[in-house]
């Protein structure tokens, strides 16, 4: 690595060691405004929804919140520890679940207010079930999962921060350019948690930007983390493409339904295949790898490659490829 180079990275790139949340918890690593923690409160809260999922049948084509447990230890507890721990999970079978830990903004909330939480969950808005339910499922919790949570979830940060830094200032440079959205001028948190929501990564961007991360998701391994870390970051930034996009579609009569975030997909992972292929690296952007581009959206492939590729690479402006990409459709 170059002096130049490694200069850049360590400018990146801060492993914080000092700076505390006003609820005493100490991030992780940041990279570029991005501070990422290992939280118990939201580790167990997003482990008490898998692990409720995780109890009723799978129906086929049924649509599932959460992901599969990761593989870990067989636990033995205490005939205490088992039913207070089972209660707990029955609690948020019946009570949050069924809920989308994104789309529904009670969810958010909870989310929202674990980040602020201290030890004991008195100084934040919670009902007064949930936090009696998290208070005792936290020691259990703490007792057979978190160590090995918390390892997994350092190990992942600390690969996909030390990644990132190396090309986090050109593909920034490059994304806000295409949003005509500046970059985040106050760090955002994104809590890396063991399990969670299906697709494994989500983003709230209101009332404030804030990231989960799932490091049990195989598909975030490598610089597939890198990619991930933009392409959440710029839920909250590429409004002015969602309005280009969804209006040339609603204008040419065509379904837009999804093609807005499937142009985020593609936006954030071909900037980050272009940029790593300059360092001398053969990437496959997160819609290829995976699959979910054929599977999900083949509609949509051909004509983004088509017209969202030349946007990307300067030769379209947004109202052109957006204009083009609506004409496209089927």
């Amino acid at each position: 690595m170059t002096l130049a180079r490694a200069s850049a990275v360590a400018a990146a790139l801060l492993i914080v060691t000092g700076h505390t949340t006003a609820a005493g918890e100490t991030p992780v690593a940041e990279v570029s405004q991005l501070r990422l923690y290992s939280s118990f409160w939201q580790n167990l809260h997003h482990f008490l929804y898998v692990s409720a999922w995780a109890t009723r049948p799978v129906v086929p084509r049924a649509p599932r919140l959460a992901m599969r447990p990761a593989a870990g230890p067989v636990v033995s507890m205490t005939a205490d520890e088992k039913t207070a721990w089972d209660a707990a999970v029955g609690f948020y079978d019946r009570e949050l679940a069924s809920k989308d830990l994104l789309f529904d903004s009670g969810m958010t909330t909870i989310k929202l207010a674990l980040a602020d939480a201290d030890a004991s969950l008195s100084d934040v808005p919670l009902d007064g079930e949930l936090r009696a339910v998290l208070l005792s499922a936290a020691p259990i919790y703490r007792k057979y999962w978190w160590n090995e949570h918390d390892a997994a979830n350092r190990a992942w940060i600390d690969n996909a921060v030390r990644r990132t830094a190396q090309v986090a200032a050109p593909i920034i440079a490059r994304l806000t350019a295409l949003y005509g959205t500046p970059w985040f001028g106050a760090p955002v948190r994104v809590d890396v948690v063991r399990v969670g929501k299906s697709q494994g990564a989500y983003t709230s961007v209101q009332p404030r930007a804030h990231i989960v991360v799932a490091s049990a998701d195989t598909d975030y391994d490598g610089w597939a983390s890198t990619e991930m870390l933009f392409h959440e970051s710029s839920h909250a930034l590429i409004r002015p493409v969602q309005i280009a996009v969804d209006s040339a579609a609603r204008a040419a009569h065509k379904n837009s339904r999804d093609l807005w975030h499937v142009v985020l997909f593609y936006t954030a992972g071909e900037v980050t295949r272009q940029q790593l292929a300059r360092n001398g690296v053969d990437y496959s952007p997160y819609l290829y790898a995976t699959g979910l581009f054929d599977r999900a959206w083949p509609a949509f492939r051909g004509p983004i490659e088509a017209n969202v590729r030349p946007f990307i690479d300067g030769q379209k402006t947004l109202a052109q490829m957006s204009a083009d990409l609506a004409a496209a459709l089927p």
